[in-house]
């Protein structure tokens, strides 16, 4: 809802102020998200899709704090299986945003970088699809941070906490594929951090699933 009401809001802003090419690129970028979050109910998409719809939103974002944010995303997949590998749906976006939340808070300039490759996997002793998001944000304490892994560990959804998109997040890909795989945090004080989504490398839709709905 928040992130709904600060995009009309800067809509708004920009067809105050005559920018219209800005206007159609954020109105085209939300109807996109939108199709992507109602139109397909299927848990599981395409990697491309995911990778595109973070993109989506960062973009957007882009508009509204404009040089205060700058993000790149590399995605190391051959171009057949960006297309045809398959992640859980969701699972870029709060991390990125979590991000965002907690960067602009102490930084003038924030920067996010999203990798996207294949790495052998040592708990899951297989290759996997490994999304890596790295910010130059405040970092997060050594005490902070272990704290942050142990919520990780819970198995169960968090409703209040401040990080519960992060734990949220980690315990859908645990629940789906093991405990092998989720979220992994790096961080330094002061200097950023990293967070590593682990999931195993899939051509197929989680338990058959994928149903493409009308929008």
């Amino acid at each position: 809802p928040h992130f709904m009401y600060n995009t009309l809001e800067t809509i708004g802003m920009a067809v105050e102020e005559g920018e219209r090419e800005a206007v159609v690129d954020m109105v085209t970028l939300l109807g996109r998200m939108l199709r992507f979050s109602v139109s397909n109910l299927s848990r599981s998409v395409t990697v491309a899709e995911e990778v595109q719809h973070v993109k989506d939103y960062l973009t957007i974002q882009k508009f509204r704090f404009e040089d205060r944010l700058h993000f790149e995303i590399a995605v190391q997949l051959r171009d057949e299986d960006e297309g045809h590998l398959y992640t859980p749906k969701f699972i870029l976006q709060p991390v990125v945003e979590n991000a965002i939340k907690h960067g602009l808070e102490s930084r003038k300039r924030l920067e996010i970088h999203l990798n996207v490759g294949r790495e052998f996997g040592a708990q899951s002793g297989e290759e996997e699809i490994v999304f890596r998001v790295r910010d130059n944000g405040p970092g997060i304490s050594s005490e902070r941070l272990l704290a942050l892994e142990q919520s990780l560990k819970k198995q169960e959804y968090q409703l209040k906490s401040s990080q519960f998109g992060l734990s949220n997040v980690n315990l859908r890909i645990v629940m789906l594929h093991g405990e092998s795989y989720g979220l992994q945090l790096h961080s330094i004080e002061k200097l950023g951090t990293e967070v590593v989504v682990r999931i195993p490398l899939s051509h197929v839709p989680d338990s058959g699933e994928r149903q493409e709905g009308k929008a």
